[in-house]
């Protein structure tokens, strides 16, 4: 009970960290494409190293406690998992954190996004009762093999910790308080990093791999009866993390009810059925590949991450070309700045 209070806490911290930078993989990659820089793909590294940064110390000061991660085979259906997933993220607009924050700032294409979701889980268990597909086999992890290693890699962690903590703190605004800091309207990204991948992190040791996209799919699962549902700990776990959302933009002031129907719905619910049934092949999006999938060294994370970020490219570069829709993001100084699909704009006030 103890770790699940503190796992909620710190999940809470996660979900306010995140809506507050406006962390977003789709994001990411559109500012890639747009504005050629990588302060939010940078953001989203550090929040895999800050994961690393907490657990090696303790597998090597515990070995023990690393023989019972596991990870997930790699496989082709894993690796077109993060394909299909990536396509639906970028065609939403949103990944599974973004759409999670944009959904508590009040807009209902999110909410249609994980109906989409839910949908594609759907397709996933007929495809797998029609045995078209399998479902994902889980294989040990690789932290055990990485503990020899363990001592070098903890120095460089140590090295690097200590550099982007003393950076950080030397940035912050000039007359910041640490409240001033904490109530910030927008947070820069490797504090968002930082927050994330420390929260990911304990929650990792202390409760194991919640992986919020697989807790949905578990759940939609479980209602449906085709599988168990999800045990009690993985669903409050997640409701922290939305919690925390809906506390940061309380306090901000930024829920703004958006019910309108409009055609880009249509994207929502089409990005968010690729998106579930991605989630079901890999397992895991893109929040269960970055804070737990890669950091658990599962042999199925680091290509089905790139299989996801190819599918992002794939699915903006094409909005782009053949619908002229172009999500354009711009980052200066570690903060996000601007996300303005022009096409959008124009065509909904038509």
């Amino acid at each position: 009970m103890f770790a699940l209070i503190v796992s909620c806490f710190l999940a809470g911290i996660l979900g306010f960290a995140a809506h507050r930078a406006s962390v977003c993989t789709v994001r990411a990659v559109a500012e890639l494409t747009h504005s050629k820089t990588g302060y939010m793909l940078a953001s989203i590294v550090k929040s895999a190293v800050w994961v690393f940064a907490i657990t090696i110390p303790v597998f090597l000061l515990v070995p023990q406690t690393a023989t019972g991660i596991g990870g997930w085979q790699l496989t082709f259906t894993a690796v077109f998992g993060g394909l299909l997933f990536g396509i639906g993220s970028g065609i939403n607009g949103a990944c599974a954190y973004a759409t999670m924050a944009r959904m508590v700032d009040g807009e209902v294409g999110m909410i249609i996004t994980v109906v989409g979701f839910a949908l594609g889980v759907l397709i996933f268990v007929g495809l797998v009762g029609i045995n078209v597909v399998a479902r994902p086999v889980a294989v040990p992890g690789k932290v055990p093999d990485m503990l020899v290693y363990a001592p070098y890699i903890g120095a460089v962690l140590f090295i690097w910790v200590a550099y982007e903590l003393i950076r950080l703190w030397r940035s912050r605004p000039d007359g910041a308080t640490l409240r001033s800091l904490v109530l910030a309207p927008q947070y820069r990204l490797s504090t968002a990093a930082l927050l994330i991948g420390l929260a990911s992190g304990t929650i990792f040791l202390l409760f194991g791999s919640p992986g919020y996209t697989t807790t949905l799919q578990q759940v939609i699962e479980g209602y449906f009866g085709t599988r168990p549902p999800p045990l009690y700990g993985r669903w409050v776990v997640m409701g922290a993390v939305l919690f925390g959302m809906l506390v940061s933009t309380w306090q901000r002031g930024s829920f703004r009810m958006d019910w309108r129907p409009r055609w880009s719905w249509l994207r929502n619910i089409i990005g968010g059925t690729l998106m579930g049934l991605g989630t079901a092949l890999l397992p895991g999006g893109n929040d269960a590949l970055v804070l737990y999938g890669i950091p658990s060294l599962s042999p199925h994370a680091l290509p089905a991450y790139a299989a996801l970020i190819l599918g992002i490219f794939i699915a903006l570069l094409t909005m782009r070309a053949f619908f002229s829709i172009e999500m354009r993001v711009a980052c200066r100084k570690d903060l996000y700045i601007a996300d303005v699909s022009a096409d959008l704009a124009r065509r909904e006030r038509s």
